[in-house]
């Protein structure tokens, strides 16, 4: 016994050294990367549903390289990459085993904070922040019939209260279904889409928008919209809205097939107001010439957001392009066409300090960030991207 005690050490100790000697010195083991990382890339392998993750992260996107060959973490084991992101820390939902998680990507590993049983909502359909430590998630029953919601403390994970939220129309005739939207919360209120469905997916040709007093999510009032059919996609796998300086609540509407029109519009709703403003719209897809919209937008400030859109001239595959809009004027300000054909995969860039990150899979010359300069209207080259990839399915920051 004692020596095969000792081979199976020896044994053990030699597959370690092997490992470590096929990563990159400094990258991918236990002490190696940084403790804190400002950004981090999602990259995904294979096809659905045999595809595979690898998360990646850096301090410094204007040069350097990321190799999933050398560093990183295979994430689909740990969880699934629909990440609400806040103060360094990521929060996820991990539906197959009914756990909500906390994780911290430290040293180049995923690592478990903190984990929670969690079964009340069938999934995450919607989220919003209330402050640094609070986290509100919606989501319907199994049965899709009814809302409920969940508030978090998130430095524990605690539950500070849930329920069902009350007040919502009655489902009309011939459909029997929620299907809601995105949301966002302004001094005391949460604004929430919300439409209905039959069970072939097929929506009416409205959708509905709610105001709900976050003190007892009741819903204080509740309109049918009938400029557009559909809702944004307010899960974290998608950002389809944003709000504007705590004062406008901007959102997408995404019909579905045989539901009405098919082009995207983008709404608002301003700050103490009990239904969306009457006044203002944008037709996003005539915008951009009639083009297929994906579903991601982002506001960069000064009234400036980007959309993402197919344009067919660039070919069947890597024809993503993106289009910066001014939201008063109505207008496309810019196409950012210095960038190649991107084949986008679903959250692909951020803002930050009032720059455009975008991290581009490119038909040809390699995958890089690409950085546009909003002040000064310039676009640059950063940091080297993982190659043979089928997309990036995440690319964002830890912190805001």
């Amino acid at each position: 016994m004692t020596q095969y005690f000792k081979n199976s050490i020896f044994l053990l100790l030699a597959c370690l050294s092997i490992i470590s000697c096929e990563r990159e010195p400094g990258s991918g083991g236990s002490e190696s990367g940084e403790k804190d990382y400002q950004y981090f890339l999602l990259s995904a392998l294979g096809s659905w549903p045999n595809t595979v993750h690898y998360m990646t992260a850096t301090n410094d996107l204007t040069n350097g390289e990321m190799d999933i060959t050398k560093e990183g973490d295979e994430i689909n084991s740990k969880g699934t990459y629909s990440y609400i992101v806040k103060n360094g820390f990521i929060y996820n939902y991990k539906t197959d085993q009914g756990i909500f998680k906390k994780f911290k990507y430290t040293q180049d590993r995923l690592t478990t904070v903190k984990e929670v049983p969690f079964t009340y909502i069938s999934d995450i359909s919607s989220y919003v922040w209330i402050d640094a430590n609070t986290l509100v998630i919606v989501g319907e029953t199994g049965d899709g019939q009814h809302i409920r919601y969940t508030v978090f403390n998130t430095s524990d994970l605690s539950i500070i209260r849930q329920g069902e939220i009350e007040g919502f129309q009655p489902f009309p005739t011939a459909y029997n279904f929620y299907s809601l939207g995105a949301m966002t919360y302004i001094d005391g209120h949460i604004y929430l889409q919300y439409s209905f469905r039959n069970g072939k997916w097929i929506t009416p040709d409205y959708y509905n928008f709610a105001v709900i007093d976050y003190k007892n999510f009741k819903v204080i009032n509740s309109v049918t919209d009938s400029r557009s059919s559909g809702v944004a996609n307010g899960s974290p796998y998608f950002k389809t809205t944003f709000t504007k300086d705590n004062e406008a609540f901007y959102y997408t509407c995404f019909p579905r097939v045989g539901a009405g029109s098919n082009k995207i519009y983008l709404f608002r709703a301003l700050k103490g107001a009990t239904s969306p403003d009457p006044g203002y719209q944008i037709n996003l897809t005539d915008l951009v010439g009639g083009k297929s919209l994906e579903t991601v937008i982002e506001y960069m400030g000064d009234n400036k957001m980007v959309v993402l859109y197919r344009d067919p001239t660039l070919g069947n595959a890597y024809n993503g392009r993106y289009a910066i809009i001014d939201i008063e004027t109505k207008q496309v300000v810019r196409v950012l066409d210095e960038l190649p054909g991107d084949e986008p995969y679903e959250q692909g860039m951020f803002v930050r300090n009032k720059k455009l990150y975008i991290a581009v899979n490119a038909n040809k010359g390699g995958n890089y960030v690409w950085i546009y300069d909003l002040q000064t209207d310039k676009i640059s080259k950063g940091m080297k991207l993982p190659d043979k990839i089928s997309g990036f399915a995440r690319f964002d920051k830890f912190y805001d």
